[in-house]
């Protein structure tokens, strides 16, 4: 008995207009219950400082400047956890193609900032490995769901990379659907 191949986890949109490819974030197991149980003790953080800066009038002030500071980066920390928790759990990446531009959006909720590229810019659209750097602070965050994919392009003098829910083999679907749909960028370096 052959094992079942796997559906794509992808979805594509093919219609008159634009080419609209939705792929889910992929959600990790230990992230997201590291996330959660960390979230939980951070929440416990805030309100306890919160409390104390809103209502102890009684501390010296450079008590009251370090627990501002302090307070300050905790919530930012928390935020971004909370943001990659929810991203694991709701978010999406849009890749949506026209003659025009390339756009990619990360969204969780159907909120999230989309990047266009002209497509007059673009070159050599391809895959390849996403790599990882130690400097680099974009690599860092592949562990926790949002790092980068196996769709590689050039823009200018820099390399963007996406789909970054994506396994290889569906990478390579998707570049195919698009290759197909704008030679272009085919021919240009696909």
């Amino acid at each position: 008995m052959f094992v079942k191949p796997p559906t794509p986890r992808h979805t594509l949109h093919e219609q008159p207009g634009p080419l609209v490819i939705r792929g889910p974030a992929r959600g990790h197991f230990f992230p997201i219950l590291f996330l959660s149980a960390w979230l939980i003790g951070w929440a416990f953080g805030e309100v306890m400082v919160a409390r104390v800066l809103l209502f102890d009038r009684d501390q010296p002030a450079f008590g009251y400047v370090f627990m501002t500071v302090w307070f300050l980066g905790w919530t930012v920390g928390g935020g971004l956890a909370l943001y990659t928790l929810l991203w694991q759990l709701r978010g999406v990446e849009i890749i949506t193609v026209t003659p025009t531009a390339l756009s990619v959006q990360r969204a969780i909720f159907g909120l999230g900032r989309t990047r266009h590229y002209d497509m007059a810019e673009i070159r050599r659209l391809r895959l390849a490995a996403p790599t990882y750097s130690y400097g680099d602070h974009r690599s860092s965050w592949a562990a926790w769901g949002l790092g980068e994919g196996f769709l590689t392009f050039d823009y200018g003098a820099k390399t963007y990379r996406f789909g970054g829910g994506l396994d290889e083999a569906e990478a390579h679907m998707i570049l195919q659907h698009i290759a197909a749909r704008h030679p272009a960028l085919a021919a240009v370096g696909g």
